[in-house]
Formats: C-alpha cells, structure tokens, sequence
C-alpha cells in the first residue's frame, strides 16, 4: 500500500461505533495523540458520554446520532465532518452487533437486520468517505473492523458470520480496486472481546452469551487499528483462536463438525437460562459509554485453561491432518515413481 498518503498531523478521523467497545477505545487512544473525531453511533446518551470522555482527553470533537443501516446518514455524517473539519483523513467503520441462535430458529428479519447493520453499514460508510476522499490529494484510509468469524465460519452465528465474511470479501475487492488512488482499505479481524457487546447482542441460545477464552482486550484491537491509520496494510489479525484457520483450510468438513458440537455444547448447553432478546438489533439500548463489558471475565478465571486446551488441540489437530496429508502425497508419488509414472 505505498501509494496511500501518511495522515497528517492533527487528522480528522470519523468513528462509527464510536460510543462503545472498539470504536471507543479507538476515539480514546486518537484522542490523546490530537486527533480531531467525528464519532457516530445510533444511541444519544451513550453517543455524548463518550464525546464528553474524548474532550476531557483535550481532543476536539464532533457527535452525531446516526444509523449506518441507513445510506443518508453515512451521507450526513461526512457532511458534518467536512463542515466541521474541511476534511476526512480517515474512516473507521467499527459499528456492528450479533446475532446468536440456531438459524432457522430466528425470525427472518432479524437477520436481514444484522446483515444490513454489519454488511450494508460497512459499505454504506465507506461509500460515504470515498465521496470525499477520492480524487483529494491527501487521499485517506478506511479501515473496516471484521471480525475472525469473516474468516472462520462460526456455528450458531451464521448470518454474522455471513455478514462478516461479506466485510472480508468488500474490503479486499475495494483495497485492489482503489490500489492506484492514495486510498487504502485495511481489514481488522479480531477474536472475542471484553466489550459491551454480549449486553447489546440478540440471542435466541436461550442461555447467556459467553465468549470464547482467550478473550481480547478492546485497547489491543484499538492499537492495532491505530497503527492502520499511521502504517496501512491489507489486514491485521488478533486472537489465538485464528490458529483454528489451518485445520478449516486442510481437512473443513471434520474441522467444521467438531466445531459445530463444541458449539452447541457451549452456547446451548451452558451458561445461566435467560429469555429470547433482540437486544440492541433493531434499536439502541440505555446504556452509557464504555470501552470494557467484563464480557468473560468470569469464563477466564473459571474455563481460560480449557480455551487455551481446546486451541491446543486444534493446532494439534492441525498438524497432524497436515503432516498425514504431506506423508500420503509423498507416499503416493513414491509408488508412481517406482511405476515409471508421471506424478
């Protein structure tokens, strides 16, 4: 990505998401190196907590209620930047939610909903920012915040999985497509993180969402966006749970039925009995601004040591599917040299 431009000093930098998880920790960490913000988000209170938390920092800032659902208001948003700032340097498009359930047991429109939350808020955001930043000297950066589920199929998250593997497909066709411009495209995908998020999550598991252990800290993800914005690249993954990418790619349909039942085994069989929610899917909940939820702190004391056994074995998994792979193919061009035949 040599030909995109270095942001400047004092950049300005739009934020969706920006009242809460990653988004938060993000305006935060710019904030304090003078960045000028224009934060987002669909939640009025939460949106002007975290305005006020990023002020205090000595950041200027800009907040503006908006849903990245809908086209117009990613149009409005830049607008308001380019007002308020007479330029975007960058574009953070961290919105997003979950969606956690057996699928066929969801109704329809709440994956339609999430789709168009994650996928459409992603696209809609980024087509806002091009408006600006195509044909500007200056360039810019747009970095779109995945997650490992666009790049591992998650069982029992399947349209949020869709959603995410559709930002992973968008954001590397515009990152080729705009190689040329000074634009660059990067893709962020974390594992589970300690955010808000499992407050504002739709689950119909029918017991409390728990994430994953190892669990991420939102100021890692935040770090490495950040230094997106300084250094950008094609993409930045965080999180053990990325070693589970070997195994989908050698041997997909074992790997993905051992995780199909440790899925269920998780989601749908532990944690404490709680009612279907929709959560903040189709609309945001009264929540104030924050960057950490304690989304498994109490899994990391109690079940850490699985997390980190369970990605054991798969890397053990992995390598063993692999090295029985690499002895079959060496076996079998052996027995065709030994023939006289062509391998």
């Amino acid at each position: 990505m040599s030909t995109a431009a270095r942001l400047p000093e004092n950049p300005v930098v739009v934020i969706t998401g920006g009242s809460s998880g990653v988004g938060l920790a993000v305006a935060q960490r710019l904030g304090r190196d003078g960045a000028r913000l224009v934060l987002a988000a669909r939640g009025e209170q939460a949106l002007a907590d975290a305005a006020e938390r990023c002020r205090a920092l000595g950041a200027e800032v800009v907040a503006q209620v908006a849903d990245v659902g809908e086209a117009a208001d990613m149009e409005a948003l830049m607008q308001r930047a380019v007002e308020a700032f007479g330029r975007i340097d960058a574009w953070i498009n961290a919105a997003g939610t979950s969606l956690w359930g057996s699928f066929d047991t969801i109704p329809a429109e709440h994956h339609e909903r999430l789709i168009r939350t994650n996928l459409l808020g992603v696209v809609h955001g980024t087509y806002a920012a091009l408006q600006h930043m195509r044909g500007r000297a200056g360039g810019g950066v747009v970095v779109n915040v995945a997650s490992i589920a666009g790049c591992i199929p998650m069982p029992l998250a399947a349209s949020y999985s869709a959603s995410k593997f559709g930002v992973a497909g968008f954001t590397d066709a515009l990152r080729d497509e705009l190689s040329a411009t000074g634009i660059a495209v990067c893709g962020v995908y974390p594992s589970f993180i300690d955010t808000p998020e499992h407050q504002r999550s739709a689950n119909f598991t029918g017991r409390t969402v728990r994430p994953v252990p190892p669990v991420l800290d939102p100021e890692r993800v935040a770090r490495a966006v950040v230094e997106l914005l300084h250094r950008p690249r094609r993409s930045v993954a965080l999180g053990l749970h990325h070693a589970a990418a070997v195994p989908y790619a050698v041997a997909p349909d074992a790997t993905g039925r051992a995780a199909a039942r440790a899925a269920a085994r998780f989601f749908l069989q532990q944690g404490e009995r709680v009612p279907d929610s929709d959560g903040a899917l189709f609309a945001p909940l009264p929540l104030r601004a924050a960057v950490r939820g304690g989304w498994g702190v109490a899994e990391r004391r109690k079940a850490g040591g699985v997390g980190m056994a369970v990605l054991g074995a798969v890397a053990l998994a992995a390598g063993a599917v692999s090295w029985l792979f690499s002895a079959g193919r060496r076996r079998h061009g052996r027995e065709r040299e030994r023939l006289g035949t062509r391998p």
